[in-house]
């Protein structure tokens, strides 16, 4: 059996999590020490080959010492920006709100010697994370050697033609439905990205899908991976740690099984930042069987099958109202890919003075609208006697009921009870959005 040694090529990047939407203002090492924490917690040999400014170059070095990297080589000199990112939502319950400081005065300067010598023996492995450096010269070098390749392509290259510069295929090509290259570049399809990809440049392709699991394809077969729904504490480089750990995981286990343990994994990663914690999690994960981990259940709902669930959204949606919690809520759901159906904004505003006519249509208009949708989300704006009313219709009519509460006001017992899930956090109720959805879809 292969040993493997993963080496990581990528930025050094600084994450700095701005205080927001009561989230804690944190900074830590990002870019790709999110993979070397994953490889870290399961004793997994990597080294780190990296790009960054010269002023990070010690605590590089006592982050590579600390997650016990077994060689560490500066890929190419950062210059003109701090490699740091500023993240304005860092549980990705909507838009992360990623800010790169100075990233169009960017510049790395790569050394060629540097590259060679990242792939020396022992590698079995290369991960490479695109972005801020000379990724051609680099896929050149690679391509030459005997490792095999993977590359996380979120946030590059450019151009797919530049894949085609490691001149053989890659082990693995890995996307996000939170890449703008998924969404702009191919659609949000997943079956966009194999005619593509797929036996062009790569043997196979894998794709994050969030909250909703992962897909994997190595031929016409697709593997689907469900996710392991937790609060979430941060969603900043959980990708990364997934795709480090079913890299590594490949040379013991099959792709089916290396897929759910990056899935547990992952899960952990989300659900703390205190290293320690995660690799206790990580490694208590490692010790359930292969064939039981293959088997365990979770959320599996594909981003193009998103669409098709209609959210009926009950809220006070009224111009003389603080609509700002419901105003996130839509964001959210938008983001993640489902249809938010807003009844007050599709059919309008009663008015003061409304005839009997009009008051009727608007009625039967939501009723109709509440049988097109597969779930109801109520914003608990206040004790609104017309969104109480719908939770109470849509209960009757077997329609999953789950209740944002962002005042934390429910406290009526039917209002508790009755709903599948009442909760004053965002986070908490897209996951239930996420939960429902993947049982009507």
């Amino acid at each position: 059996m292969t040993i493997p040694h993963v080496c990581l090529i990528g930025q050094f990047i600084v994450d700095v999590t701005l205080p927001s939407h009561g989230n804690p203002y944190k900074l830590r090492a990002g870019g790709i020490m999110h993979a070397a924490r994953a490889l870290w917690a399961i004793d997994v040999s990597y080294s780190l080959c990296y790009c960054a400014p010269d002023y990070l170059t010690s605590q590089i070095a006592d982050n590579a010492k600390q997650y016990r990297a077994a060689r560490v080589q500066r890929l190419g000199a950062v210059t003109g920006c701090p490699n740091v990112m500023l993240i304005g939502e860092p549980r990705e319950v909507g838009e992360q709100g990623y800010e790169f400081l100075l990233r169009d005065a960017h510049e790395c300067q790569t050394n060629a010697e540097s590259i060679r010598a990242c792939f020396d023996s022992p590698t079995t492995d290369a991960l490479v994370f695109p972005g801020g450096f000379d990724l051609p010269s680099v896929l050149t070098v690679l391509g030459s050697s005997n490792v095999r390749v993977f590359a996380d392509a979120n946030f590059g290259p450019q151009d797919e033609s530049t894949f085609g510069k490691l001149g053989r295929q890659f082990e693995t090509l890995i996307y996000s439905t939170s890449s703008r290259h998924f969404v702009e570049r191919y659609g949000g399809s997943f079956d966009s990205i194999r005619s593509a990809l797929l036996g062009k440049y790569a043997d196979s392709i894998m794709l994050k899908e969030n909250r909703g699991g992962s897909r994997f394809t190595r031929g016409s077969e697709i593997l689907h991976v469900p996710a392991q729904l937790r609060a979430v504490q941060h969603s900043v480089g959980v990708g990364d740690c997934f795709a480090a750990i079913f890299v590594a995981l490949r040379h013991t286990e099959s792709e089916q099984v290396a897929l759910a343990y990056a899935s547990c994994i992952a899960a952990e990663y989300a659900c703390t930042t205190y290293p320690e914690v995660f690799r206790d999690a990580a490694k208590a994960w490692l010790k359930v069987p292969a064939d039981e981990i293959s088997e365990l259940g979770g959320v599996k709902l594909t981003w193009e099958s998103r669409p098709r669930i209609h959210v009926y959204v009950a809220a006070p949606d009224f111009d003389n109202v603080d609509r700002r919690p419901l105003d996130a809520l839509v964001g959210s759901l938008k983001y993640h890919n489902f249809t938010p159906r807003l009844p007050v904004r599709e059919h309008g505003q009663m008015g003061k003075n409304a005839s009997e006519e009009r008051r009727q249509m608007l009625c039967d208009a939501d009723m109709l609208l509440l049988d097109e949708c597969q779930l109801l989300v109520a914003v608990m704006l206040y004790d609104d006697p017309g969104t109480l009313i719908e939770i109470g219709i849509a209960v009757e009519r077997g329609i999953p009921v789950i209740v944002y509460d962002p005042y934390s006001r429910a406290d009526n017992l039917m209002l508790t009870q009755l709903p599948f899930h009442v909760s004053s956090d965002l986070d908490q109720v897209i996951s239930a959005v996420f939960d429902r959805g993947s049982r009507v879809a």
